[in-house]
């Protein structure tokens, strides 16, 4: 489950953001906070896993047409592609009429979502 960002979720934000192999200094972090707070299409969501614990969170870019995923990162205990396949199955229910998109950083997990979709939808079709 998705819960937007908020102003208190901050410390579990950089506590996530620090698990990220590309972060390495406090204020890296901090800018890239303000990044996603400083402009009206941009967000954080956290993700809950299925035991109601924090366990994740993705940064997203909002266009008219396309949602575009920016990172993804997860606990080390919950860093598994399917959880990543839940996130992203949450940001589709999140955004149902925009095409969700990755850049150079998450585009090959999003191509194995996309497929792994695509595969549950012909699936549920046969029954």
């Amino acid at each position: 489950m998705l819960f937007k960002y908020r102003n208190d979720y901050e410390k579990i934000v950089m506590g996530m953001l620090s698990l990220s192999k590309s972060s390495d200094k406090t204020k890296h972090l901090l800018e890239e906070m303000n990044w996603y707070r400083n402009a009206d299409n941009r967000d954080i969501y956290l993700w809950k896993d299925q035991f109601g614990n924090w366990a994740g969170i993705v940064g997203i870019e909002t266009n008219p047409k396309n949602v575009v995923v920016r990172r993804i990162t997860m606990t080390p205990d919950a860093d598994t592609i399917f959880n990543e396949f839940r996130i992203l199955d949450s940001v589709e229910n999140e955004y149902p009429d925009q095409k969700i998109m990755g850049t150079f950083n998450t585009q090959d997990v999003i191509s194995k979502w996309e497929l792994s979709h695509e595969q549950r939808q012909s699936t549920n079709s046969l029954r």
